[in-house]
């Protein structure tokens, strides 16, 4: 690994698998093809944005496994934590974009992959993660089986442990589990929290706390413990467009971001990018409302490219948060 190291994320790499444009899944004959993968997302955004980022996965034992391998390579992650299990499969999420008025689709294929076999005692956490900053993982990755959920728990106690600061995006999957069984099991991984981030609707469904946001995030803080507590607020128009915002409640105090407006592109992936952003600015011990804003310049960037994890720069988010409201920096660079 390399010295200084940052973060370490622990989760699953994924294929996402789509037709070209705007075809229908029934209709195509060839598919555009990104690694995907929330958790491996967040492991890419923060490499790119100039941090030590490591993801601990595993992966097939085969051509697959060295395109996963070569992507995160790329972006300039770590990939010495990435362990390889023979005979195992990479999970696929089949995504068909759709256009207004035809919302789009997303079926995954992810049973028996090789991040699902993932098992307590599988990375040597005492060794890893002294002098860590940050470790992250999320609610998707427990989800997988009971013995990620197990993974999940030991990681997140040894980072602790170490003094890291643990951060955790709720990121419920109703896929994967029902609402009861995800919040069990984030009981048991939420007190080991320092910065938690969580939808609206997760809290809602999940956590089942009442009322309006400010409300939302004073309940998991009161509940849980978590130092800082942030939402994000996607609101969309149709298809094609939305509205973007994010809030966060941090020393009793709740700041909101400034709202962007986004041209859609490639929504998958948005809340990775602004999770990212905000970990990042958190870590650079910026002020709250800068983090918030970090984040959702982050998270627009990234959802008007193509792919899951965003392919922009530390100069691009910085430019975009000092000029977005100047029409001329819509203008084509030269």
């Amino acid at each position: 690994m390399k010295p200084g190291l940052d973060v370490v994320v622990l989760g699953e790499a994924m294929l996402r698998l789509s037709p070209p444009g705007h075809a229908r899944l029934r209709q195509t004959t060839s598919f555009d093809v990104h690694v995907c993968g929330s958790q491996g997302n967040i492991a890419c955004n923060l490499a790119r944005l100039g941090l030590h980022a490591a993801f601990a996965t595993r992966v097939p034992d085969s051509d697959l496994g060295v395109l996963v391998r070569e992507h995160f390579q790329q972006a300039g992650v770590d990939v010495t934590l990435m362990r390889e299990t023979p005979g195992a499969r990479l999970g696929v999420n089949y995504v068909e974009f759709g256009a207004h008025p035809r919302a789009g689709i997303s079926i995954y294929d992810r049973e028996h992959s090789a991040a699902s076999q993932i098992v307590p005692g599988d990375f040597d956490w005492e060794t890893i993660l002294p002098g860590c900053r940050m470790a992250y993982a999320d609610g998707i990755f427990p989800a997988l089986s009971p013995s990620c959920a197990a993974a999940t728990e030991e990681f997140l106690r040894a980072a602790k442990g170490q003094r890291c600061l643990v951060a955790f995006d709720v990121n419920y999957r109703n896929h994967l589990c029902t609402r009861q069984a995800a919040r069990a099991v984030l009981q048991r991984l939420l007190p080991f929290v320092d910065v938690l981030v969580i939808s609206h609707h997760a809290s809602r469904q999940v956590l089942e706390f009442d009322g309006n946001a400010e409300e939302q995030l004073r309940a998991c803080h009161d509940e849980f413990g978590c130092r800082v507590v942030a939402m994000t607020l996607r609101q969309p128009r149709d298809v094609s467009h939305t509205a973007w915002n994010s809030m966060a409640l941090c020393e009793g105090r709740i700041e909101m971001g400034k709202p962007v407006e986004i041209e859609l592109v490639d929504r998958f992936g948005g809340g990775d990018a602004w999770a990212a952003g905000f970990f990042y600015a958190l870590l650079k011990s910026r002020p709250l409302g800068e983090c918030l804003g970090f984040g959702n310049a982050m998270s627009a960037l990234q959802q008007t490219i193509p792919g899951d994890s965003a392919l922009v720069s530390l100069a691009e988010v910085e430019d975009f948060m000092r000029h977005a409201g100047d029409p001329g920096h819509f203008d084509v660079k030269r």
